[in-house]
């Protein structure tokens, strides 16, 4: 029986990783450097309106940096578990291009949490030091109808490249 292949991850899979670890670095550096100026307290649970639902201590601020940190890293995990041919049974394996599309699906998905979550990082910054919020209301809504549309997007492909 003919073995399979581990699938490469494609290049722009590997380069949109970087340009979203560097700008979420970026903003864990911004924070860090303005660790000093924020308040004892800071606004952790805030609504979409400017009222802040609940108060806590600074260090709330990297809280989710951290739960997207490990999002990031789950989904890295399974990117790169689903290069690799798996038996099903009474099914064949999947093939070279099911593989990719859900590398390239856990690629897009894995980024583009990392990417909001680093722009609500900035927000709650903001926010922290006393300036007017920068992530709206239809901002998170936008992000939810990208992941939607990514995660569809790789099923449907996946569907029709299995036929």
């Amino acid at each position: 029986m003919h073995k399979q292949q581990k699938t490469p991850t494609p290049r722009f899979c590997h380069q949109l990783t970087i340009i979203v670890t560097t700008i979420f670095i970026a903003g864990i550096t911004a924070t860090l450097i303005q660790y000093h100026k924020l308040p004892a307290t800071i606004p952790v649970l805030q609504s979409f309106t400017s009222e802040q639902a609940q108060f806590g201590p600074k260090i709330a601020i990297f809280y989710l940096p951290f739960i997207a940190l490990m999002l990031f890293l789950l989904l890295h995990y399974l990117e790169m578990k689903a290069a690799y041919p798996v038996m099903r049974k009474k099914k064949a394996p999947l093939s070279h291009q099911q593989r990719q599309n859900g590398i390239i699906t856990f690629c897009l998905i894995k980024n583009s949490i990392l990417l909001y979550f680093t722009y609500s990082l900035f927000n709650d910054l903001m926010v922290a030091l006393g300036h007017e919020r920068i992530l709206q209301q239809w901002h998170a809504y936008l992000f939810l109808l990208l992941l939607s549309g990514i995660f569809i997007a790789g099923i449907l492909r996946g569907f029709l490249l299995d036929k």
